[in-house]
């Protein structure tokens, strides 16, 4: 039997499967082929289940990199070898069992579990869900289910890597932009500044991390020198979900300066489409 955690902190049970008992999104081994030659450390105190373990990988065109029966072992061997995944049963002799063996090897090396184990009851479930694995597979389990749980989980992991990359690009790309970039969530308070924006508010980013963007960035009418609707607040309330022309406005910070800038404005817009958030861009008024 195979329980799927689906992603994020708020664990799933369930996946979808075709007929052959593989993953929709497994069957066509998508991001990068075949999954053949993927290296998988086995934990597992029982001699018989771990070689009967290493012969179903085997015949899957998996590489076994080793089998160790205890926690501290699994911590060691996932550092030398540095599995792409790694089959952990949740009851292991000594000092440390498996689920603690897999959160110091989330830890320390990142690498994704797959819990095995003959226990089901919910204390074990709710525990072994706080240190995020990708899949439980409940003994005893047959070779399809092994095979989708691996596959599964080691595409979600691939996905995973994929966005994290792409989070580290497009922040690297946001703090060395010349101009000034704040995000707000869809309360108006604020998620990110970027150096430009701290030093032009006045604010660090810690400092203003939650705090209502109009609190943080105070937005003047240029000409009438009074209060505008701030444009975040206001493209939130509109829902509209492209850019606003640039205009010109009078920024004040932190300390009391006051400055000519240009502003835009840009909703984020979640998977249905809604507003999670703005992105807003200051540049000096030409």
């Amino acid at each position: 039997m195979l329980v799927a955690f689906c992603g994020g902190h708020q664990p799933a049970y369930g996946y979808v499967c075709d007929p052959q008992g593989l993953p929709a999104c497994g069957k066509d081994r998508l991001l990068g082929g075949t999954m053949a030659q993927e290296k998988i450390l086995i934990v597992d105190d029982e001699v018989v289940v771990a070689e009967d373990i290493r012969r179903q990988l085997r015949s899957l065109g998996y590489t076994v990199v080793g089998v160790v029966s205890s926690g501290s072992d699994a911590v060691h061997q996932a550092g030398a070898h540095r599995p792409d995944l790694i089959l952990m049963d949740v009851k292991l002799k000594g000092p440390i069992d498996g689920i603690d063996a897999a959160r110091t090897i989330h830890a320390q090396y990142g690498i994704p579990v797959i819990y095995l184990t003959a226990f089901s009851d919910e204390d074990t479930l709710e525990r072994a869900r706080r240190t995020l694995p990708l899949a439980y597979l409940i003994k005893p389990f047959v070779s399809s289910d092994l095979r989708a749980a691996l596959e599964l989980a080691l595409f979600r992991h691939r996905v995973s890597r994929i966005a994290e990359q792409r989070g580290r690009w497009l922040d690297a790309v946001v703090h060395s932009m010349g101009d000034a970039v704040v995000t707000v969530d869809p309360l108006g308070r604020v998620t990110l500044l970027n150096p430009a924006a701290e030093e032009l508010t006045g604010w660090s980013q810690a400092d203003a991390l939650g705090k209502a963007i109009q609190d943080v960035m105070v937005i003047l009418d240029p000409m009438e020198r009074t209060p505008i609707p701030h444009p975040a607040l206001h493209t939130l309330a509109t829902q509209h979900p492209s850019q606003s022309k640039a205009r010109s406005v009078l920024l004040v910070d932190r300390r009391g300066e006051e400055r000519l800038m240009c502003d835009r404005t840009t909703v984020i817009q979640d998977e249905r489409g809604e507003a999670s958030g703005v992105v807003l861009v200051f540049r000096p008024a030409v």
